[in-house]
C-alpha cells in the first residue's frame, strides 16, 4: 500500500474530503496502483458526497477488476439508484446479495430498491379475496375449452396459473415491466407449470401472434384497469389484441363494465382539490403539484361525505366490442338531487362483469350489497371547478365525457 494511498485513506476517515480526493486521484496515477481497491474507496468518497454519477463510474471500474467485492458492489447499487442508471442498480444489488446472501444490509437494499420499482398496489390487490374469487370462478369457466390464453399484464402471473389449473392448453402471459416478468416466470416454474405458460416480456401491443405466441387466442383475459376503469390503457389494449391476436369469436375476460356517478359534498377533501387555505394560510401557490388531468381516488367509507343524488349508471362498455374512444365523446346529461348540500364532486365507480353472470363492484360498501365488493379500489373522484348549492329536488345538468384513457363529468 503506497503511502499516497495511506494518506488518503486517512484524510477520508478524517473528513477532509477535498484532500482525500486530490490523494486518492494521486494514488491511482501511481504506476502498479492497487486499482480495484483505490477506486472502490474514491467511490465511496464521491458517494458520501452525492456525486452519484462519478460514483457509479469509479465503483463500475472496482467491480470489473474485483467482481467479489460485495462491498463495492452495495454501494454501485445505491449510488446508481440515485443516479436513475436501473439496469446498473439492480445488477449490482443482486450481484451482491448472491455472493453475501446472508448479509442483511445487502437484502434490504435489494427489497427497498424492488419495491420502489414494483407499484404498491399489487400487494393489496393480490389480498383482495373477491377479486381473486370472481377471476377463478370465470378464468376457470372459460379455460377449460381454450387451446391458448392471452393473459395481458400478467404481473404475478396469478390468472395464468387459474386457467393453467383449469385446463386451458398454453397459456401465454405478455408484462411489459422486464423485473415483474421475470419474477412472474419464476413463479410459474415454482408451480409446475413452466411446460404450459409462457411468460413474455413484453406489452401485448409488441406482441406477434405467430412468432410469440405460436397462434391467436381463444381467451383474452385481463385486469388493465384502475379506479376510473379506463386509466391504464384497456380500450386501446383490448382493441388491438382483439385485432391481431386473438381468433375471431374469441371470448374476453373480463367481459364488461358499469360505469355509476353519484353527486358528493366532501368538504375537508375539497380544501386541496384545489388547494386552498390551511389553517388561516394561503397554501394555493402548492397546488400547482397537483395533478389536474388525473381524477382522484377515495374510500367514501373513509372521508367525510354527504351523498347529494342516488347512484345513476351513466355508460355500459362490452370489452368484447371495445369502443374507439381515441377521439373523446361527450353528451349532456341530467342528474336528480335528492339531498341540499354544496356540490364539490362526483363520485365513479362499476361493476365488473367477468363474464354474463360473474360481477364484482368497485362501489363503497353500503352500496349495492347484492354483489361482492372489491376492496383494493376505492372510488374515483371528478372534482368541480367550481361548488354548486344544490337543494332537494333540483335536477343539475353537466357534460359526460368518454375517452380511451378516463370519464368526466363537468358541470354545465
Amino acid at each position: 500500500m503506497s503511502s499516497i494511498y495511506m494518506q488518503a485513506l486517512a484524510l477520508h476517515q478524517a473528513g477532509r474530503l477535498p484532500e482525500a480526493e486530490s490523494a486518492y486521484r494521486q494514488a491511482l496515477a501511481q504506476p502498479g496502483a492497487e486499482r480495484a481497491e483505490i477506486l472502490r474507496n474514491y467511490g465511496f468518497l464521491l458517494h458520501r458526497q452525492h456525486r452519484f454519477r462519478e460514483a457509479v463510474a469509479a465503483l463500475g471500474e472496482a467491480v470489473q477488476l474485483k467482481p467479489q467485492d460485495a462491498d463495492a458492489l452495495l454501494a454501485l447499487g445505491h449510488c446508481a439508484r440515485e443516479a436513475n442508471d436501473h439496469r446498473t442498480a439492480m445488477t449490482a444489488l443482486r450481484a451482491a446479495a448472491k455472493l453475501a446472501p446472508r448479509r442483511e444490509d445487502i437484502a434490504e437494499a435489494l427489497s427497498a430498491y424492488l419495491s420502489r420499482l414494483i407499484p404498491a398496489w399489487h400487494f393489496p390487490m393480490l389480498a383482495d379475496t373477491a377479486r381473486n374469487q370472481a377471476y377463478e370462478a370465470a378464468i376457470t369457466a372459460a379455460a377449460c375449452n381454450a387451446g391458448l390464453v392471452l393473459d395481458i399484464g400478467t404481473g404475478s402471473g396469478l390468472l395464468s396459473l387459474f386457467a393453467a389449473r383449469a385446463g386451458a392448453g398454453r397459456v401465454v402471459a405478455c408484462e411489459a415491466h422486464p423485473v415483474i416478468a421475470e419474477t412472474a416466470a419464476e413463479i410459474v416454474a415454482l408451480n409446475g407449470f413452466a411446460g404450459r405458460i409462457q411468460v413474455i416480456a413484453k406489452r401485448s401491443t409488441e406482441l406477434d401472434a405467430a412468432r410469440d405466441m405460436g397462434g391467436q387466442a381463444d381467451l383474452v383475459v385481463s385486469e388493465v384497469l384502475d379506479a376510473g376503469l379506463l386509466g391504464e390503457g384497456v380500450l386501446a389494449t383490448l382493441r388491438d389484441a382483439l385485432a391481431r391476436l386473438a381468433r375471431p369469436g374469441a371470448r374476453v375476460l373480463p367481459a364488461a363494465a358499469d360505469i355509476y356517478v353519484q353527486a358528493l359534498e366532501l368538504p375537508q377533501q375539497r380544501q386541496v382539490n384545489p388547494l386552498r387555505g390551511i389553517a388561516g394560510f394561503d397554501l394555493s401557490p402548492f397546488d400547482r403539484f397537483r395533478n389536474r388531468a388525473s381524477h382522484g381516488s377515495l374510500r367514501l367509507e373513509h372521508v367525510a361525505h354527504q351523498a347529494l343524488s342516488t347512484p345513476v349508471l351513466l355508460e355500459r362498455i362490452d370489452f368484447r366490442q371495445p369502443p374507439d374512444w381515441s377521439t373523446p365523446q361527450s353528451r349532456r346529461v341530467v342528474l336528480p338531487i335528492q339531498q341540499t348540500g354544496q356540490l364539490h364532486a362526483f363520485a365513479l365507480w362499476f361493476t365488473l362483469w367477468l363474464d354474463d353472470a360473474i360481477a364484482v363492484s368497485t362501489a363503497p360498501a353500503h352500496i349495492d350489497a347484492a354483489l361482492p365488493h372489491m376492496d383494493h379500489w376505492g372510488q374515483a373522484i371528478l372534482w368541480q371547478k367550481r361548488d354548486q348549492p344544490v337543494q332537494a329536488g333540483d335536477s343539475i345538468t353537466a357534460d359526460w365525457t368518454c375517452a380511451d384513457t378516463f370519464f368526466d363529468l363537468s358541470l354545465v
